[in-house]
């Protein structure tokens, strides 16, 4: 599923869709996940010599693009090619975080990520609503911050060179720049279930100096709204390329497979279910494009309305078109040799990052 409109945004997709398809076709992509240390950054640097990674960015911060139309472009062809790197975390919405911060280390932050050599996450733990208030504390004065708690399931963890963590400070949200190194910080990480890593992280009185804080021209509560929601415009535009995906595989596959002497796509049933699948797909794809124009506009309730109803129809269509191609190919739906299974184990991941349909039908009657 391809929402680039522009020539630029259409040249952008086919160097993109090359380089997927050279270099993350689904058996070296699953050989490469299955090895006993998995290559989770192989295509990193190739993200970044092909700019892909800069995309992310405005002209006024290294970069060439920076709107959402381009970064659904990108997020909907790695999600059809189920490439695992930490492309959305950290070019989009760190990219947001970074972009919009007067510290002197943001610079920097921005031209280590355009150019490949970091790769940050953000640390963020609120609970099932990620627009809650951190639930991590900073303490301090004038002096050193220091942080302690425990960060659960950070997606990309093990792969980072450094963490943005948000944390409650006399009873307003600040940022701060974590990194790996730091004293006190340690790692436990696990595969998840989409091949991706993660990790828990344990913060142990950490101490960081008062340049680790991320400035801002506004609050940095509501900088975090903003890349938040971009990065749920990214859940759902990698969705609905997961789903395009999900539907030319089933559909060729009731084409091509025979019973009682005739194809499968000759079942009434099957054509009904079919043409639901076809319908939930068009659903997102209205749903993204929706948000990605609600994206040009400033923060407002409106604006955050579009995003979270993407993000529910995404999560809807998700389990729904999954489901039904599994169910449609049988047994070996659920087979690790066919990438039907690591489609839908991949849906099943995003229905659980950044809230579930659930917290957003929260959101949204709140908003509303």
């Amino acid at each position: 599923m391809n929402f680039a409109v522009t020539e630029e945004q259409r040249q952008l997709a086919d160097s993109v869709q090359r380089l997927l398809a050279d270099a993350n076709d689904f058996d070296s992509r699953r050989k490469r996940l299955a090895a006993p240390k998995p290559d989770r950054l192989a295509l990193w640097p190739q993200l970044a010599e092909l700019g892909v990674i800069a995309a992310a960015f405005d002209e006024s911060h290294s970069g060439f693009a920076g709107d959402a139309r381009t970064v659904a472009v990108v997020l909907s062809l790695l999600g059809e090619s189920l490439a695992v790197e930490p492309y959305l975390a950290n070019a989009v919405i760190i990219g947001r975080i970074l972009q919009q911060s007067t510290a002197g280390a943001a610079k920097t932050l921005i031209e280590a990520s355009i150019g490949g050599q970091a790769v940050l996450v953000l640390a963020h733990d609120a609970g099932t609503d990620p627009f809650a208030a951190p639930g991590l504390r900073a303490a301090g004065g004038d002096g050193d911050i220091v942080l302690s708690g425990l960060l659960r399931c950070v997606r990309h963890a093990d792969v980072a060179s450094g963490f943005l963590v948000p944390a409650e400070r006399d009873g307003v949200t600040a940022i701060y720049h974590l990194p790996r190194a730091a004293p006190g910080l340690s790692l436990s990480a696990y595969r998840l279930m989409d091949g991706a890593g993660a990790a828990d992280l344990q913060l142990h009185a950490v101490r960081l100096p008062p340049e680790a804080l991320m400035t801002f021209d506004i609050p940095a509560q509501e900088v975090l709204d903003d890349a938040l929601e971009w990065g749920l415009l990214g859940l759902a535009a990698e969705a609905a390329g997961i789903i395009g995906a999900l539907n030319r595989a089933t559909f060729s596959y009731l084409n091509s497979r025979k019973q009682f002497g005739v194809s499968l796509a000759t079942f009434q049933a099957l054509q009904h279910r079919a043409a639901d699948m076809f319908i939930a797909a068009e659903e997102i794809a209205v749903a993204v494009n929706y948000a990605i124009e609600a994206l040009t506009e400033s923060p407002s309730p409106a604006r955050s309305v579009a995003i979270c109803a993407a993000k529910v129809v995404a999560d809807v269509a998700g389990r729904r078109i999954s489901h039904e191609a599994v169910q449609m190919h049988g047994g070996m739906g659920v087979s690790d040799e066919l990438n039907v299974s690591h489609f839908a184990r991949r849906l099943a991941t995003i229905r659980a990052e950044l809230g579930c349909a659930d917290t957003h039908r929260q959101r949204l009657a709140s908003l509303q």
